[in-house]
């Protein structure tokens, strides 16, 4: 009998640890991994060759045929109208301005790539 009642305290006793045993404890650890984006290094400056421009009007055609000839050795003349010459300069300003934008919004994400590595370092 006591055998008994040592195998069914026993007994008892290993189903009521095996009820009361916590479940471990799942730890999740949420880890933000940013790119890394290095900044790449501007491209060189344009260096543009000079142009010569030369205003040949009635008055001073044959003027500037003789001067041309004389510095180049051989004449080639384009002409250009007036309104031709005004859309000239509007779209160098223009394509100024498309430049000067492309620069600033590089400026931008340089400047947020560059604070996301400092906002990272302690």
């Amino acid at each position: 009998m006591v055998l008994r009642n040592l195998c069914l305290a026993s007994l008892s006793l290993l189903l009521l640890s095996n009820c009361t045993v916590p479940e471990p404890e799942i730890i999740t650890n949420i880890e933000y991994v940013e790119k890394n984006i290095p900044i790449q290094a501007r491209p060189k400056a344009v260096n543009m060759a000079g142009v010569e421009w030369y205003v040949i009007t009635a008055d001073n055609l044959d003027e500037v045929i003789e001067k041309i000839k004389s510095d180049n050795g051989q004449l080639a003349v384009m002409a250009t109208s007036v309104r031709g010459y005004e859309n000239l300069a509007l779209n160098v300003s223009e394509l100024k301005r498309y430049i000067l934008q492309q620069q600033e919004i590089i400026v931008y994400y340089e400047k947020q790539a560059a604070s996301k590595d400092t906002e990272e370092k302690p």
